[in-house]
């Protein structure tokens, strides 16, 4: 028999490749790989992590990867228009703000939970979850945690000029005037970049002049004279009154305005509620930070807008049972009560807030 070295060789390559997959193969069945598909702030992303060690270590055939994206909602949101639009299947779990579940239902990209849990589980998250969470009936995301939006202010500048938090907007303008040109800091920062946060403080405002976009009629009323009044407020702190920087229309986000309140740059800042956690543990600024209720105008009442972050399943993931028992894990009681008291996260469980 001729030895035919090219043929050998050949053969010897396929061998390799039939233990390659063999290996491969039973890997898989011994271990399930899940890539879980978040973006977050690094503070965050550490504490998901200790979370996400707990889940492997009660589920030892279960391997968690976090697929970190950009803390931005807009590069987040992009991402999964790209990927999502393409079927792709390299995520299984993913974290989604409120205002894509309709969105992405819509499209056939999120796994229907309507047969998950039951009618007692269900009941135990925020009422608002059926709002938020379902799309022509059917649930398809989970609410990991509530978000409002709230005022932060430098306690220690306000009791060191005898001056209490405002109640109204004529009230935050005076007390910038007073302290921020003495203490060197801005006064008001809050998101005005042109993207989804300008969007939740825009219904901030026209909130606290009992504006709004759609009446209970189905009626759209943006173009409105309370809202008028409301946009030229947001336009008047950066401009007229120079109390929020000049650059709140390009710069300024959730993550960049934050940056510059825990710098001991700003008198007040709009954000979300897991700035109160960073502010405890930056030891600048710890017992410097009081909390409340944004302003309003006089003749209105403070109004905050609700957000939160859900996780869904992808509908192109293979891993479907396995990424559920992460959701489920991840929305527990016991872990929003660890991201409560360790991120600053509203929980979405209503027990919760009972909980001393």
């Amino acid at each position: 028999m001729e030895f035919n070295p090219k043929k050998t060789i050949i053969v010897f390559v396929y061998a390799l490749v039939g233990v390659w997959i063999a290996s491969t193969f039973l890997r898989t069945k011994k271990t399930d790989e899940l890539v879980f598909s978040i973006g977050a702030g690094t503070e965050e992303i550490r504490f998901i992590k200790i979370l996400v060690d707990q889940f492997e270590a009660e589920n030892p055939a279960i391997k968690v990867s976090l697929n970190v994206l950009p803390a931005s909602t807009d590069q987040q949101h992009h991402y999964y228009l790209t990927t999502l639009g393409a079927k792709n299947k390299d995520f299984d779990v993913m974290r989604i703000d409120t205002i894509w579940i309709a969105e992405f239902a819509s499209a056939g990209w999120l796994e229907s939970l309507e047969n998950r849990m039951d009618k007692n589980d269900r009941a135990s998250f925020l009422p608002v979850m059926e709002e938020t969470n379902v799309f022509q009936g059917t649930l398809y995301a989970i609410p990991w945690n509530a978000n409002v939006g709230l005022l932060y202010y430098r306690k220690d500048l306000l009791e060191k000029y005898n001056m209490h938090p405002p109640d109204t907007w004529n009230d935050l303008i005076e007390l910038c005037t007073q302290i921020s040109a003495s203490e060197s800091v801005y006064g008001y920062l809050w998101q005005g970049k042109q993207y989804e946060g300008l969007i939740c403080n825009f219904i901030e405002f026209i909130g606290s002049k009992n504006g709004g976009i759609i009446d209970s009629t189905g009626n759209i009323i943006v173009d409105s004279e309370h809202n008028t009044i409301a946009l030229d407020l947001m336009h008047d702190l950066i401009w007229k009154y120079r109390v929020s920087p000049q650059n709140t229309c390009s710069e300024l986000e959730e993550e960049s305005s934050r940056h510059l309140f825990q710098q001991g740059k700003g008198l007040f800042l709009r954000n979300w509620t897991y700035v109160w956690g960073l502010c405890q543990e930056d030891p600048s600024m710890k017992g410097k930070v009081g909390v409340s209720r944004l302003p309003r105008f006089s003749d209105g009442k403070p109004a905050s807008v609700y957000g939160g972050w859900h996780l869904a399943i992808n509908a192109y993931s293979g891993n479907k049972e396995q990424a559920w028992q992460l959701i489920h894990f991840l929305t527990s009681h016991e872990a929003q009560k660890e991201l409560a008291m360790h991120a600053s996260w509203m929980p979405s469980r209503t027990a919760l807030y009972k909980d001393q």
